[in-house]
This record gives structure tokens, sequence and C-alpha cells, in this order.
């Protein structure tokens, strides 16, 4: 099997989790995090000359854990790394691209501070916070809708997960996405 057939592959489970009906933040994630992850990733990618293949892995996959159950959601990117890496070994994926995925798996996210030791991985972890300003509608629904916060309350939350998210993006990636967080942070401080 090809390159392009094992992503299309990996793709297809990454959007099939998102799809089921176990995924409390529903189908949403795939189009309006999972996707914008993997663009975000791929544009910081060919900008910085990062490994296309790990990044693309590892940005499908990097909410695996969390999107198939709930109950892994709160160390998701352990239990993800651990996830990527059987579905990697199923498509006979090299072991120093696995173990790149895992890192970057292991260290995407903004509430826990962990180093991460590859571009690839610096890069995944500013895409995944950038999806989080350029997707506000989505933002939103998980806010109010998947969380139910009250308005004020909401605001507060979705403000303080955004200002976190900023600080974990790369300069480059800051670049691409400053007018994005402008707008959204004047929303949510006329909430407060």
């Amino acid at each position: 099997m090809n390159y392009r057939k094992k992503i299309e592959k990996i793709r297809a489970t990454a959007k099939k989790a998102c799809y089921s009906p176990k995924n409390k933040f529903t189908e949403t994630a795939w189009e309006y995090h999972i996707l914008p992850v993997v663009r975000h990733s791929l544009a910081l990618g060919k900008k910085l000359k990062a490994d296309l293949a790990v990044l693309e892995i590892a940005a499908l996959l990097h909410d695996h854990a969390g999107i198939t159950d709930m109950k892994l959601y709160p160390s998701h990117h352990i239990h993800g790394a651990k996830i990527a890496e059987k579905i990697l070994k199923k498509y006979n994926w090299p072991q120093e691209k696995i173990e790149a995925v895992k890192h970057c798996i292991q260290t995407h996210r903004g509430s826990i501070k962990l180093k991460h030791k590859t571009l690839e991985a610096k890069i995944l972890a500013s895409a995944d916070a950038m999806s989080h300003i350029t997707e506000p509608a989505d933002m939103f629904y998980l806010t109010y809708g998947v969380h139910k916060y009250k308005t004020k309350q909401g605001s507060q939350w979705l403000k303080k997960k955004l200002e976190r998210s900023w600080k974990k993006i790369m300069p480059e990636g800051k670049k691409m996405i400053e007018k994005d967080y402008n707008i959204i942070m004047n929303l949510l401080n006329k909430a407060l």
C-alpha cells in the first residue's frame, strides 16, 4: 500500500470516530477541529520544511482517544499516542515515523506543559491552538452546546481557553491568524 492510500485509511479511521455516536463532541469535531488542525499543520509544515507525513497523521489522530472514549479525555494525549501506534503498525509505518507521531500527540495539549522536542511537535501544538481561534462557531458550540455554560460563565471560560491557545502558537502561526484572534477576543470582551 502506498503512502497516500495509508493516509486515506487513517483519515477514514479518524472521520469514522468523529461520526460515532460515542463522540461527545459530535460530528462537528471532524469538520471544525480535525480538518482545520490538518490544514494548519500542513501550512506551517510546508513553510517550515517539516515532515508533512508525520504532521498529517498526528493532526488526524491527535484527539482520537478523547473522541472515541470520553473517559480517556483527561489524558487523551497519552492514550492517543498509544492508539496511534497501533493504527500505524497496522499499516506498516516505519518505527521512526510512529515515534515522531506519538511525540506530537503526547505534547499537543495547551493545558499540559510538555516539552516539544521536534519541529513537528511544535507545529501540531500550534495548529491545534490555531483551530480554536479560526473556528469560532465550533468553539461557541463547545462552550454553550457541549459544556452547557451560561453566557457570562461561557465567555470567561472561552476567553481563558483562547488566551492559553494563543500563547502556545509559534510566531509563524500567530502571523497567519492574528486578525481572527483579535476579532474573537473583541466579541468575548463585549460579553464580560
